[in-house]
């Protein structure tokens, strides 16, 4: 039974490690990859400071609500402007899921609270060589 066991973890193990798009991924180290890029997002508002945003966004990502019933979508550098602009504040969350993980694709959902304004965030992410990058916020003021 022991040499079965050793036989499933590396296998888990290698398929972890193609970048087949077909290969489910199963590594806690994608999900550990892809938490860590959206704690970018926290620091950033945290110590407003767009260079830590910049960390985990791709060059053309955007932010995206609805505002009376009509979506809206901007370029990531307004979440940067407004990065800069709010200076540190306090940033508290919860509930960060991993929704659904691909070998190359990832959604992650958490509730912020960004000073006073709560906000339900959900983001997608693209596997970029060896790092996870968002490509898309959408948010949902509480």
């Amino acid at each position: 039974m022991k040499h079965l066991i050793t036989f499933f973890s590396a296998a888990a193990l290698t398929l972890c490690g193609l970048a087949e798009e077909d290969k489910p991924c199963c590594c806690a180290a994608a999900k550990d990859a892809i938490v860590a890029t959206v704690k970018l997002y926290i620091a950033a508002g945290e110590k407003g400071d767009s260079k830590i945003a910049k960390q985990a966004f791709a060059p053309g990502a955007t932010v995206s609500w609805s505002e009376n019933g009509t979506a809206k979508t901007v370029p990531i550098q307004a979440l940067y402007d407004y990065f800069d602009k709010s200076g540190p504040q306090t940033v508290t969350y919860e509930n960060l899921n991993v929704t659904a993980l691909s070998q190359t694709t990832a959604t992650v959902s958490i509730d912020t609270c960004f000073g006073t304004t709560k906000f339900k965030d959900m983001f997608a992410l693209v596997r970029s060589g060896d790092k996870w990058q968002i490509v898309a916020k959408t948010y949902h003021v509480k």
